[in-house]
This record gives C-alpha cells, sequence and structure tokens, in this order.
C-alpha cells in the first residue's frame, strides 16, 4: 500500500490567501489574528516549519499499522461550518486533514471525499482560495467509482509542495493547523493502543520529538487566548513526556475543548 506523505498542506493552501474573492473572508482572519505576535524573525520561524516531518513518517510515529479503522474516532464532517473564529477553524483544519490521511490509509472512498469536502470548507473560512481545490475535487466527483483515481487525486493533493508563509496571521494559521494536525493524529494512534513494547515507546519517542519542534514553534507566537492555551497544553503533554500514565486521556482533554458536537 502506497505511503502517504503530506507536508503540511495548509502551508500550500495559505499560499493562495487574500485573492479577490474572498475579501471578506481574510478580513475576518486579520480581525481574528490581529493580537498575534511573533518574537522572533522570519527566518527563525522558517527553519523551525522545515524541521517538522512528512505526514508518513508522524504515522510512522504512532504506530498506524497496530490500529483498525474506526469511523467513530473521526471528527463528524457536518461540524465543518461550526468552527466559527479563525484560529479555531485553523486548528479543526488540521485535524480535518489528520483524519483525511488516515481514511486515505485505509481507502475508505465515501469517508475521504466527505472530509475532502468539509476541509474545503475550512479553507474557505481561512479565506483560501478555492482555485487551489478545483483541479481536485472534480477530479474526485467524476471518478467516484473509480478507487484507484480518487486516491491518485487525494495522494496529489496531501503530496503538494509547501510555501512557507510570511506574514503574520499565516504564521499562527500555521501553528493552530499543525497543532490540531499533531493532536489529532496523536489521538487516533492512542485510541485502539492494546499492548505497549520497546518498538511502541521508541515510535512514541519519535512523535514527542515532533511536538518539541511544534511547542518551539509556538514559544516564538504569543496571542491573548487560542495560542496561549495550547501552549500551555502542549508544553504540559511535552513535560509529562511518553511514560505519562495520563497521556491518553489528557489528548482527549485538549481535543474535545476544540472538537464541536451536533
Amino acid at each position: 500500500m502506497r505511503k502517504i506523505a503530506v507536508y503540511f498542506i495548509v502551508l500550500t493552501l495559505l499560499a493562495a490567501l487574500v485573492s479577490c474573492g474572498n475579501a471578506v473572508q481574510y478580513k475576518q482572519v486579520s480581525e481574528d489574528f490581529s493580537n498575534v505576535e511573533s518574537t522572533a524573525d522570519k527566518s527563525h520561524i522558517d527553519s523551525i516549519l522545515n524541521q517538522l516531518p512528512k505526514y508518513s513518517e508522524i504515522c510512522k510515529n504512532i504506530r498506524i499499522n497496530k490500529i483498525k479503522f474506526d469511523k467513530d474516532l473521526l471528527l463528524d464532517v457536518h461540524t465543518a461550518n461550526l468552527y466559527q473564529n479563525s484560529k479555531e477553524t485553523a486548528m479543526a483544519m488540521g485535524m480535518f486533514v489528520a483524519d483525511l490521511g488516515y481514511a486515505r490509509y485505509f481507502e475508505r472512498v465515501q469517508v475521504c471525499t466527505d472530509i475532502l469536502e468539509a476541509t474545503k470548507q475550512m479553507a474557505e473560512k481561512l479565506a483560501v482560495d478555492n482555485n487551489i481545490f478545483s483541479e481536485y475535487v472534480p477530479k474526485i466527483e467524476e471518478n467516484i467509482n473509480d478507487e484507484q483515481v480518487i486516491f491518485a487525486t487525494i495522494d496529489s493533493l496531501l503530496n503538494t509542495n509547501a510555501i512557507v508563509p510570511t506574514e503574520a496571521e499565516k504564521y499562527g494559521i500555521t501553528a493552530m493547523f499543525v497543532c490540531g494536525f499533531w493532536l489529532e493524529t496523536t489521538y487516533l494512534g492512542l485510541a485502539q493502543e492494546t499492548d505497549t513494547n520497546e518498538a511502541n515507546a521508541s515510535s512514541m519517542e519519535s512523535h514527542f520529538r515532533v511536538l518539541h519542534s511544534i511547542n518551539e514553534l509556538l514559544s516564538q507566537l504569543s496571542d491573548t487566548d487560542a495560542i496561549e492555551s495550547i501552549k500551555t497544553d502542549f508544553a504540559s503533554l511535552e513535560n509529562d513526556g511518553t511514560g505519562s500514565e495520563k497521556i491518553h486521556e489528557n489528548i482527549i482533554a485538549i481535543r474535545n475543548r476544540f472538537v464541536k458536537i451536533i
């Protein structure tokens, strides 16, 4: 089975931020991220972003081969429009992309298409130009009965080259997206874990090295609400370490504070 390699799709999506057709959405994004400040220069933040691994590596870190597909673990695609603030939308979008990778890994066609549509809705809220999706969504709709075309199309979308954002609010969006992505991937990896061994412990250590890079990114950003909150949560996770008996419980608690329920 082909591995999924995603280098954080949000970085590419953000390359299309502020198009002519999404000025209203961008105004909201700008307002929501107006209190985000950076304590480092652009080159330092870019260097941190470049440390973040590809999705296939993160999948490996959470022992995805040891779990079975469970749709009930995924976010409800019908909640995509319930995320109003741009910060929580960016966080949720990262979670949805993690779910997309999970569904793609298990080759669940309808689940993939539903999540992709939810992701598209959230991208629109973040003022991302719909042209980003214009090449991919029609292919999936036109080939709904051809699984290989669908999976190849999703792989192509997830493998799009990254473009690192340069404006302050884009770094904020990226940080929230990456946090959601890491959180959901960890949640999916731990949800059905039934045994522990040396290999699993090593995998979790690798996954927490990704968390360290994310925390380094968060340390360079500040606000008065969402980023500060997730910064505290993620720092606590790292401090507790992989040996914490409450790691799964803590991941669920953080996730539940962001997930919308109908």
